[in-house]
């Protein structure tokens, strides 16, 4: 019989006392392996869900805490333990989680437990991550590419606050904390492109016990969990690139047909809106999250949604549109000629038929410079999805691909009233099914679907 290896351990005595002498005797224990810092202790009431937090020097050996007020819980209460490992970079400095452990504690006069710390999960449990509030914070995340994140607290505290953070990506969890009447400040650190993250904020009060070894702080309110995805990389975009050609190649032959017009649904009153106060013109606005939500055109890039898709038995749109019951259509080589740029930016689906978006730019825009260095950019005359056809008169023809359905994204602002004028745009009404438009904020992508996210 094989004699079993024991894995050697610290281990910590933490013995916390509130105003009535009641005794919390901790055992905190973790392999020796799992060096860190500090040991982060969140107590939470159930009753009210209000926590006291404690910052504990991981060399001390035994120690008793007065928590006075802080905490005196009616009924159970939650215990997390985290281990703290401070890291020092060229960003900031801020502490990595190396284990943690929680459990629920029933209330008595004198309780004694023990919590062994382990290697944190993909399920790891962040402090006070019920929906319940106790003074929600209105905390916002603030993206810009390539790869700057920032939080923000829409609130400005008349006294100086002590706010504690909590960032989880993958299988890891970062926390930093700042003091201050606000919060409004960058990461402290790298977070990995095409990344799902959930932060999360505990807003205290200023250390109520400072004595070297240990500091307490009452919680005054906290965030919800609040979630987003980092940006994609530009080498991110090429890889998706390559997973929307691979899934268009399953096919001998890209389905490329020709399309004489660009058209778009929208409803009765943003056309009027157009024609009788924007004297015809159609301005480009911010791209919402709709589709990747880690692309960077999302809330930076402005343009107007186009689509180039035709039935092919019929050679024309179909005859319904989930977007309004007004149907504009303009000639694809007025909006889609040799001065022009392509670029690939999005694969996508929302359940049924992928889409793929493509970012239409005049050579001479600021958005080109911005597309050229974020994106993937296309020849415009050999691309699988959008691409002019040279005739053998000269003239041009647009191709669009039929496998897929090809979004244009065109940055430039259009004049519609001109164009009516001068027969190069036409508008119909068409049915709606549906809800008829689209959400302001976007349809994210489908995310469990196995060919357009990344792998």
């Amino acid at each position: 019989m094989a004699a079993s290896i024991e894995i050697a351990s610290w281990c910590w005595s933490v013995k916390l006392k509130d105003k009535d002498q009641h005794l919390i005797d901790l055992k905190i224990s973790c392999p020796i392996c799992f060096l860190f810092d500090l040991l982060f202790i969140v107590l939470v009431d159930k009753s009210d869900l209000s926590s006291t937090n404690i910052f504990i020097n991981s060399h001390c050996g035994d120690i008793t805490i007065s928590l006075n007020n802080s905490f005196n819980p009616k009924t159970n209460f939650i215990l997390y333990v985290y281990g703290l490992k401070t890291i020092i970079s060229s960003t900031g400095q801020y502490d990595k989680v190396v284990c943690y452990g929680n459990k629920e504690i029933e209330c008595s006069e004198k309780i004694q437990t023990n919590m062994f710390l382990t290697e944190i999960e993909e399920d790891i449990h962040l402090p006070l991550s019920s929906t319940a509030t106790q003074g929600t914070l209105p905390l916002s995340v603030h993206r810009q590419p390539p790869s700057l994140y920032r939080l923000d607290v829409n609130i400005m505290f008349t006294d100086e606050k002590y706010f504690i953070v909590f960032v989880k990506v993958k299988n890891q969890l970062c926390c930093y904390s700042i003091s201050g009447r606000c919060l409004n400040k960058t990461f402290p650190f790298e977070l990995p492109s095409a990344s799902s993250v959930t932060c999360k904020v505990m807003c205290t009060c200023r250390p109520q016990r400072i004595e070297g070894s240990f500091f307490v702080t009452t919680t005054v309110s906290h965030s919800h969990v609040v979630s987003f995805k980092t940006f994609l990389s530009q080498m991110d975009t090429h890889r998706l690139y390559n997973q929307a050609v691979a899934f268009g190649t399953m096919k001998c032959i890209p389905n490329m047909q020709p399309i004489q017009f660009f058209y778009r649904n929208k409803s009765v009153e943003y056309f009027r809106i157009v024609m009788q106060y924007l004297n015809g013109v159609m301005l480009p606005y911010l791209k919402s999250n709709g589709g990747e939500q880690g692309s960077v055109v999302n809330g930076r890039l402005s343009g107007l949604f186009f689509s180039s898709y035709i039935d092919t038995t019929t050679n024309n749109p179909s005859p319904c549109s989930y977007y309004g019951p007004i149907r504009l259509y303009l000639k694809s080589l007025i909006m889609f000629n040799p001065q022009c740029n392509l670029y690939f930016a999005d694969f996508y689906c929302h359940y049924k038929r992928h889409h793929v978006t493509i970012i239409l730019v005049q050579k001479t825009s600021a958005c080109n410079s911005f597309c050229r260095q974020h994106l993937k950019e296309l020849n415009i005359f050999y691309n699988p999805y959008l691409c002019l056809r040279v005739e053998c008169n000269g003239a041009f023809t647009v191709m669009a691909n039929m496998d897929v359905t090809v979004e244009v994204f065109y940055t430039e602002t259009i004049n519609v009233k001109r164009a009516l004028e001068l027969k190069y745009g036409f508008m119909i009404e068409t049915p709606t099914i549906g809800k008829g438009f689209a959400r302001p904020s976007g349809t994210p992508k489908n995310p469990d679907c196995n060919i357009c996210n990344l792998k």
